[in-house]
Order: structure tokens, then C-alpha cells, then sequence
């Protein structure tokens, strides 16, 4: 599932959490390393009497102000997420209202899309890696993504998220995690019954191989529950370092655009190919920064002058550590 809009770091500012009837802060201390953080978490808990859930390897100062302390072992938030995500669908406590229309939940996905034996569709052995030409909507004759008429249709966004995680019940997580099985029900209690809610995280989440994984994770949460784009409701990234936020918003690392918009690769040659590749959210915001950037240059006839845009190799996209070993390379061959 994915919102009908762009990403940001934080989906709301510092004073908007104390509109919050509930916090999950997994990943992050924020009590000692964000203070800001958690002065509106301390306002929201005054006003409201707001619940603060802390899932941590380590009892921290922030889960010593904790309503409920999950300990887990790291890396393996996926496993009580997924249980939440189960938990969510299974007993129909997801906002319908929200996920039908804000979220892409009744988009029909490609026949050809598959999940077996723990991997995608599209896998290449050799390689390891994907082919995403799967991982898509159906269309129909205008190339637009074919809707169901409700969530109880197969072969939706909704009934594929449905089943792929309805293996995460709370005993095969706790399993995984650690955390006993009663109390990440708890933990999904709370905070499904206390909203609108907040899930604040940090680097303690990002820096695993599974980080991306785990972020999703939260998005899907967020959007069943309906706790994107309102006070009080939204997804924290609270950063690890003070540039962060500042290089993707700005387009200065290698593979964004502004706003976080997807730089096109030589594989995106049109407009087309980057809509196909990235879906409509992406679509409409790259559309818009054309416009801003060519003006009354930019129409459809020329695909807004997507065109002009140079398109970045994917084996040709040197990060910054791997440039130094590209100039020592090339230092060592002209000796």
C-alpha cells in the first residue's frame, strides 16, 4: 500500500505531535538525542494523556517513560510489524474510509506478480537481483490502473498485503523478536485504539539490511489506520545527522530529485517509462517540477520536457566512498 502523495523525513512539524493520543518510538531515543521531540510528546501527554510505546533493545531514558516497554532483539522489527499489520486486517480495525480513498488499496495488480517460497516475481538467481516489470498495475486500454470495486476482491493491493502477512501472527513473532506475544498485542491495542497516533524512528531502524523493509512497514500501519495527513497522525524520521534532510529535499545526492522525486535512468526514456516504473505519485510531482523548471515549455506534446532531463547508468553511478576508490584506480593505472 502506498499514500496518494510524495514522501517527506517527517510527515508533520515538531508542534503538531502534541495533537497526538499516541506515540511509538521504535529505533530511536529521542529523549537524550532528539530533546525537541520529546518535549511535544511531553505536551500531548499532558493534554491528552497520550500514550508513549518504546520498542528498544535497551531500556533507555525514553523507555523509562514509557506506558508500555517492548525489548527486542535488533533487527527484527519486521516480525511484531507484521503481526501489527495482521492483527490490523484481520480484525477489520483499519480506518475503510481512508484506505478506500486515499490509499491505492483497490488497485488490481499484474497477473504476472508472485510471491513464492520467500521470493518476488522477476528474481535472477545469478544476478540477485529483480526485474520489476511484474511489479505493477493491471491497465486497462488508457493505461491507467484497473480498480475493484471493494476490498473483498482478489488479486488487489489490499488482498495481496492481506496475504502476505497473514503469516505474522503474534506467536511466529514473538518468536522472531523476542518481544512475548501478549504484549505486542498490547502494543496494537494501544495504539489502534488511541488515535491519531505517531511512530517516531531513527537510525536505529535504518541501519540494518532490513531498514527499508521496516519503514514500509510503518507507512502500511499508518495508512490502515488512517494516521497520514491529519493532526496529531503521521510517521517521524527523526535524523541522524543535521545535512540529511537538507540533501534530499534539495536534489544533492546522486539518486533524487527534489522532493525526493527518483532520478530516471537510462532505462526511463519517457515519460511513460517513468510513470510505469514509479506509479502516480511519483508521476504527478515530477510533472510539476518539469513545469516549475521549463515553463510554458513544458507541455504534454513534449512530455514536459522530460526529455531534456540527462538519464543516469545504474552501472555507471559512482557514490561518494566510491569515487575515492575510482580516483585511486585511476591514479594506480596512470603510475
Amino acid at each position: 500500500m502506498s499514500p496518494s502523495f510524495g514522501r517527506g523525513a517527517m510527515t508533520n512539524s515538531w508542534a503538531d505531535m502534541q495533537n497526538s493520543k499516541c506515540f511509538l518510538i521504535a529505533g530511536s531515543n529521542c529523549a537524550e538525542n532528539h530533546p525537541i521531540a520529546m518535549r511535544w510528546i511531553n505536551r500531548a501527554r499532558e493534554k491528552y494523556g497520550a500514550k508513549i510505546i518504546v520498542v528498544d533493545p535497551r531500556f533507555t531514558r525514553t523507555a523509562s517513560k514509557a506506558d508500555i516497554f517492548a525489548q527486542i532483539r535488533p533487527g527484527t522489527d519486521i516480525a511484531y510489524l507484521g503481526a501489527i499489520i495482521n492483527y490490523i486486517i484481520e480484525k477489520k480495525l483499519y480506518d475503510e474510509y481512508f484506505v478506500l480513498n486515499f490509499t491505492n488499496a483497490l488497485f488490481k495488480i499484474n497477473k504476472d506478480y508472485k510471491f513464492e517460497d520467500g521470493l518476488f516475481s522477476g528474481f535472477d538467481a545469478e544476478k540477485k537481483k529483480y526485474a520489476t516489470a511484474s511489479w505493477a498495475y493491471e491497465l486497462d486500454a488508457e493505461n491507467k490502473p484497473v480498480k475493484a470495486a471493494s476490498l473483498d476482491e482478489p488479486n488487489t493491493v489490499f488482498s495481496k498485503l492481506k496475504e502476505h502477512y497473514s503469516r505474522y501472527t503474534f506467536e511466529t513473532a514473538a518468536k522472531i523478536s523476542g518481544i512475548p506475544a501478549e504484549k505486542i498485542k498490547e502494543v496494537a491495542d494501544t495504539f489502534c485504539n488511541n488515535r491519531p497516533g505517531n511512530i517516531l524512528y531513527a537510525l536505529g531502524m535504518t541501519q540494518h539490511t532490513t531498514g527499508v523493509q521496516g519503514i514500509r512497514a510503518y507507512a502500511v500501519i499508518q495508512l490502515l489506520l488512517g494516521n497520514i495527513g491529519k493532526a496529531g497522525a503521521g510517521i517521524q524520521a527523526l535524523r541522524g545527522e543535521p545535512n540529511v534532510q537538507g540533501s534530499t529535499d534539495m536534489a544533492n545526492l546522486i539518486a533524487n530529485l527534489p522532493g525526493y522525486l527518483p532520478y530516471p535512468t537510462n532505462a526511463e526514456v519517457t515519460l511513460q517509462d517513468f510513470a510505469v516504473k514509479h506509479g502516480s505519485a511519483q508521476y504527478k510531482p515530477m510533472v510539476a517540477l518539469l513545469k516549475a523548471w521549463f515553463g510554458d515549455n513544458a507541455a504534454a506534446e513534449n512530455e514536459y520536457g522530460y526529455g531534456y532531463l540527462p538519464k543516469l547508468d545504474p552501472t555507471n553511478k559512482p557514490t561518494q566512498v566510491e569515487f575515492f576508490k575510482w580516483m585511486d584506480n585511476v591514479a594506480s593505472h596512470s603510475q
